[in-house]
């Protein structure tokens, strides 16, 4: 097992891309739809219900890391992805019903 082929090293990376993926969206949406800024934008998704779809949408480089260590056998750091989307979604499930 090589020394970055650890769970801890996939759970990092799987709780720091999505976050990532939203820090640049969001404020590329804000500024191009004319919000004054990403607090609006993120009320505005809020209040029409869709603010859970653009949080699963962040997760989808997750699922390309996933499948992408999965070929490459690195199956524990496929495993700490794997278990980061699965608290993604239940963080998701909350926002859907909040």
């Amino acid at each position: 097992m090589k020394l970055t082929d650890k769970p801890i090293v996939g759970i990092l990376i799987g709780a720091l891309l999505p976050i990532i993926c939203l820090a640049i969206f969001l404020p590329l949406v804000a500024y191009g739809k004319g919000y004054d800024s990403v607090a609006d934008c993120i009320s505005h998704f809020q209040r029409f219900g869709v603010l859970y779809k653009i949080v699963s949408l962040s997760l989808m480089p997750n699922a390309g890391l996933f499948f992408w260590w999965t070929r490459q056998n690195r199956l524990s750091l496929a495993r700490g992805v794997l278990a980061m989307c699965l608290l993604y979604g239940v963080a998701i499930i909350a926002i859907y019903f909040l």
